[in-house]
């Protein structure tokens, strides 16, 4: 999608994504994300592990819902107002379904949240 958006000059502000898995060796597109990133102005990847013991710099330990709230806090912080963004989340059911709750619990429509769900 990163790819289309930046091959296609859709107009977009900034991307995040936030890419959470339980341990290193579950991590996929590692290597390409990281790629991606330093191609592309305005797109962050942001690895979460939940089960790994020592996670090294640039990595986040734990489950993605901190990491999204910490962009919201922060880019909200600058301006006061909650920042415009619309969510595109794919995973377990569980997971989904928290991110769903946490999102609009933030303040954020249900129309801006976008599902696919596996498992």
């Amino acid at each position: 999608m990163v790819n289309h958006i930046h091959k296609h000059q859709i107009p977009h502000e900034k991307i995040h994504l936030i890419f959470g898995c339980r341990l290193f060796d579950d991590s996929l597109y590692e290597a390409e994300l990281k790629a991606l990133e330093k191609e592309h102005l305005h797109f962050y990847h942001y690895p979460c592990f939940s089960r790994e013991a020592n996670v090294p710099e640039g990595k986040y330990k734990g489950y993605v819902h901190q990491v999204y709230e910490d962009i919201i806090a922060k880019t909200k912080a600058k301006s006061e107002n909650l920042p415009p963004a619309h969510f595109y989340l794919c995973g377990w059911k569980n997971m989904v379904d928290e991110a769903k709750q946490r999102i609009v619990a933030l303040g954020y429509d249900k129309k801006d949240i976008h599902l696919e769900l596996y498992g």
